[in-house]
């Protein structure tokens, strides 16, 4: 780990236990661990431990401690609390930055507490399982839950992503636990491309995802897109441009790129124009929308007679051998509406599809 990290890390944790509410803050410091939950005997830690996935457990130069490592970064984002980590705010949003790390650590934060189940109170079940508590097990309390809430160690996850809450630090809201990174996205929108939080007035919002208006750009030339025709691929926002030259099909029939506002018919891993001049009989021309067809080497047909070379036949259309092709929507490009959404690529009946309506980009 570079010294900027552990440097990053350190200042890191330093913040949050000093904020955290907890229980017990007194610690036992057992060598084999990069960290141990605070206020426990030896003998405890390795029970408290032992009730985790192997994997997870930070033992010194382990992949748990590498876990541990990356679920701090990830879990508690440094650039959601300190303007130092963030690029370009302007003041007005290092001050809302600086409100919001504050109010949520005031609010929010705290830190569980590991310790033995009182072996006098019967009946109790874990917050997030419905499993039984015995006493003398190992659980986890909550202080800002209060203390009728317990979890299995095992169990001490965040409500959205499912993940461990990484050296049981949690922020509460709402009668449920979270890691701060989801937390934090239950008050503002992130930013897909940068990570950072949101704080001005406008960002763009597609596909349940927000930017800042800035960021919003074509994956491949950088373009702003804001406001713009769009398709994502992979999660990733083109350019109409940009999709065609590398995404888009070619036509079987003419071999020209098929143009995302284009429909478009495919079957087995060929694909047409959907157009009577492309989508037709390989010898008669006749089209073939909304039509069976015969397929054979490559080509599709209307009737055997065509496929034989011979003169096209009425009588045998309804043949078993004839297929049915599968009309595909063009991959649409849209602009950002706030409650817009691309329409998936899906199965239909042939039909010219039209680019949807413009919009502006939504408001945050």
């Amino acid at each position: 780990m570079s010294l900027e990290m552990e440097k990053t890390i350190t200042k890191l944790m330093y913040d949050f236990q000093r904020n955290s509410t907890s229980d017990d803050d007194s610690g036992c410091a057992l060598e084999e661990y990069a960290w141990v939950p605070p206020g426990l005997s030896p003998e405890q830690v390795h029970q408290y431990y032992n009730s985790l996935p192997e994997e997870k457990v930070p033992y010194i130069n382990s992949p748990g401690e590498k876990y541990r490592i990356k679920q701090l970064l990830h879990q508690l984002p440094p650039h959601d609390n300190e303007v130092r980590y963030c690029n370009a705010l302007d003041e007005e949003e290092k001050r809302e930055l600086k409100i919001f790390s504050n109010q949520r650590k005031k609010d929010n934060l705290g830190r569980g507490n590991i310790r033995p189940f009182p072996l006098t109170i019967s009946g109790a079940i874990c917050d997030k399982c419905g499993g039984q508590i015995n006493g003398g097990d190992m659980v986890v309390f909550a202080a800002r839950a209060g203390h009728s809430k317990v979890w299995h160690p095992h169990c001490f996850v965040c409500s959205m992503c499912e993940e461990l809450l990484v050296d049981l630090i949690y922020f509460y809201q709402d009668g449920k636990i979270f890691c701060g990174r989801h937390h934090a996205e239950r008050l503002k929108p992130r930013c897909t491309a940068c990570d950072e939080i949101i704080f001005a007035d406008e960002c763009t919002e597609a596909e349940g995802r927000h930017w800042h208006m800035k960021h919003f750009r074509c994956y491949e030339c950088e373009t702003t897109l804001g406001g713009q025709r769009y398709i994502m691929k992979d999660g990733r926002p083109h350019c109409c441009n940009c999709f065609e030259s590398l995404y888009a099909e070619y036509c079987d029939a003419c071999g020209e790129h098929i143009g995302i506002d284009q429909g478009q018919m495919t079957y087995d891993g060929q694909h047409w124009h959907a157009t009577e001049e492309c989508f037709c009989c390989a010898r008669c021309k006749r089209s073939l929308l909304g039509r069976p067809f015969l397929p054979k080497q490559g080509q599709i047909f209307c009737s055997r007679s065509c496929s034989a070379g011979q003169d096209p036949d009425e009588s045998d259309s309804s043949d078993s051998a004839f297929q049915s092709a599968r009309s595909r929507e063009s991959r649409h490009s849209t602009k950002i509406g706030k409650n817009e959404r691309r329409n998936a690529e899906r199965s239909a009946e042939p039909r010219q599809s039209a680019p949807p309506p413009h919009a502006r980009p939504s408001v945050c």
